[in-house]
């Protein structure tokens, strides 16, 4: 089994009536990238793509988190100003006022639940019509005004934030419909609130499909946005076609062929051996590893891809990855964007740098500057 095998959150977000099940399923793959503090560095665009949905999901459910109290959020940036994924802090335990806090002052004198004990032959006062207190630093009653007012203020201030992000849904969704200039647009808002998060998701993104199919079947007049929500017509379109294949020569970033051209670059040595900026010293990785950041690849001539039995898979923090990044450090050579899980480097560890590069050389001999020789 790979990758991590717990996700630690807070036991009380699974019976959270307020959250969305796309909120806990957030909450969960954070979880599982935590340190012993909570802290983890996670991209919205691969939490997504682990679970198979729009980005904009994902920033929803963060958007609900943050502000339910289940995570704190640090928006990062590279020292070339680009965004960064941003820094999270799942928050296991909620703040609680103290007990010892309360002066001495406050208490009643005659209170009988606070005396110390009762004289012997004198019964135990009856106890008065206050409450007891807590018995220690555990969570106020479930009937607690307090407590029970907070609740529905946050409860309150999510359902504004949640019709908040279906109206900026349906402001960007329903001006590509084709009858929007004639549309209601409070019928269409209102079956947008009926939607769940994914429904609605799969409807922008099969509109298209529709109005084509419409087209075609020689339709003159399609129905409006709200018709084709309340009765989920992308669900009767065909599979969507899938994207054409790529050229054999493309090479997904951080597999055998894509490494074993960084490695061969880096070999070679700076660019510019004179700069001190990245981009400068080493402009061709520069643009890879922006590239890659974003999920990208690159097509890479038949050489490179002849070195992909040089090449074996090395997960991400066990011992041989730590191995490479000290050389890389050694060497002065730039460390790779965040992989995810697993990234290649040449047979052997560093050890086996050697017998790369002369598999390297011996494939041919002017090294590796051009990718897509």
């Amino acid at each position: 089994m790979t990758g991590p095998r717990l996700s630690i959150i807070p036991a009380r977000a699974a019976t959270d009536r307020s959250l969305k099940p796309r909120d806990l399923q957030v909450l969960c793959v954070l979880g599982r990238h935590t340190d012993d503090l909570g802290w983890c560095r996670k991209s919205q665009v691969k939490m997504a793509d682990e679970m198979g949905c729009a980005r904009s999901t994902v920033f929803e459910a963060i958007e609900r988190l943050v502000k339910a109290g289940y995570l704190e959020r640090y928006e990062q940036e590279e020292e070339n100003g680009r965004d960064s994924p941003h820094v999270y802090r799942v928050i296991l335990d909620p703040k609680h006022a103290d007990p010892r806090s309360v002066k001495e002052a406050d208490r009643e004198p005659d209170d009988p639940c606070r005396q110390a004990g009762t004289p012997a032959g004198i019964s135990a006062p009856p106890a008065g019509p206050e409450p007891a207190p807590p018995a220690g630093p555990e969570p106020a009653p479930k009937n607690d005004p307090l407590r029970t007012t907070h609740q529905n203020e946050s409860e309150k201030e999510r359902t504004r934030e949640e019709e908040k992000a279906i109206e900026r849904w349906l402001k960007k969704t329903h001006p590509a419909w084709p009858s929007y200039i004639s549309d209601s647009g409070p019928k269409a808002l209102a079956e947008a609130r009926k939607l769940t998060d994914e429904e609605r998701d799969a409807a922008a993104d099969r509109m298209a499909d529709y109005v084509a199919s419409a087209k075609v079947g020689g339709r003159t007049v399609i129905c409006t946005f709200a018709v084709y929500l309340a009765e989920k017509r992308w669900e009767k379109l065909p599979p969507k076609a899938q994207p054409a294949a790529e050229a054999d020569d493309y090479a997904p970033p951080f597999g055998p062929v894509w490494m074993a051209w960084v490695i061969a670059h880096m070999l070679d040595g700076p660019t510019n051996p004179a700069a001190t900026a990245f981009a400068e010293r080493w402009p061709h990785l520069f643009k890879l590893f922006g590239m890659a950041r974003s999920g990208k690849g690159y097509r890479f001539g038949e050489r490179w891809h002849a070195l992909k039995g040089q090449m074996v898979a090395v997960p991400v923090d066990m011992p041989q990855w730590n191995d490479w990044k000290a050389l890389f450090q050694q060497r002065g050579w730039p460390w790779l964007p965040d992989p995810g899980r697993v990234a290649y480097f040449p047979v052997g560890g560093p050890d086996g740098l050697a017998a790369f590069e002369q598999a390297l050389r011996g494939n041919h001999d002017a090294g590796g500057r051009e990718a897509a020789e």
